[in-house]
């Protein structure tokens, strides 16, 4: 049964009424074809160079707007939009690295066993580094977006400062937006320095 045509708004709409913050990025999203569930172009990127010229990113992906193309509708939901908008929030992000900083020993062999994105990487010939920063987003969707059965989440044992970082992220993802003053709107980085300070308060 083919899609409507309001698909991917209708899907984008769904994610914003469940994960408000995926408001502030305003993603365009269009449907494609390609390996995996969906790919995430942050602004300016132009995806990687095609054999008969060009790049993968989609000419209906405005250059100026972060964009997600989608592979597979039919197993992609709402949650699955937010996750693909934690590879460019810069709350994301900080928590990412906040956990690649903390980890240990235990947890990371946990979090190769478990992320399918560890090996992946390392199969594309790129450093464990970089393998070790797919697994931890990987974690991170699997926690905020329940993407991962809770028997892996278990198999982690965060730290309680772990989980600090986490649910704050996961408090961040559900809030609805802060009013800023108009000068500041539209700054993915400002509503997260927004939003860290309701926390400390």
């Amino acid at each position: 049964m083919p899609l409507p045509d309001t698909y991917p708004n209708d899907l984008l709409n769904e994610a914003i009424k469940s994960y408000p913050f995926v408001k502030q990025h305003n993603p365009a999203v269009v449907l494609g074809t390609g390996e995996g569930y969906a790919e995430t172009y942050p602004i300016g990127e132009t995806g990687r160079p095609l054999a008969g010229g060009g790049f993968s990113r989609p000419g209906t992906l405005p250059i100026d707007r972060v964009g997600i193309e989608i592979y597979k509708p039919d197993q992609f939901s709402a949650k699955d939009l937010a996750a693909e908008m934690l590879h460019v929030d810069p709350m994301a992000n900080k928590t990412r690295d906040g956990l690649i900083k903390s980890w240990t020993p235990e947890q990371l062999n946990a979090l190769k066993e478990h992320a399918l994105d560890y090996q992946a990487t390392l199969d594309e010939g790129r450093p464990e580094q970089d393998a070790i920063q797919n697994a931890t987003d990987s974690a991170l969707r699997g926690y905020t977006v329940g993407q991962w059965p809770e028997e892996v989440n278990q198999a982690l044992a965060y730290t309680p400062e772990q989980l600090q970082m986490l649910n704050a992220l996961k408090s961040y993802m559900t809030a609805e937006p802060i009013a800023l003053p108009e000068q500041s709107k539209g700054s993915a980085i400002e509503r997260v320095g927004q939003f860290m300070n309701t926390l400390g308060n």
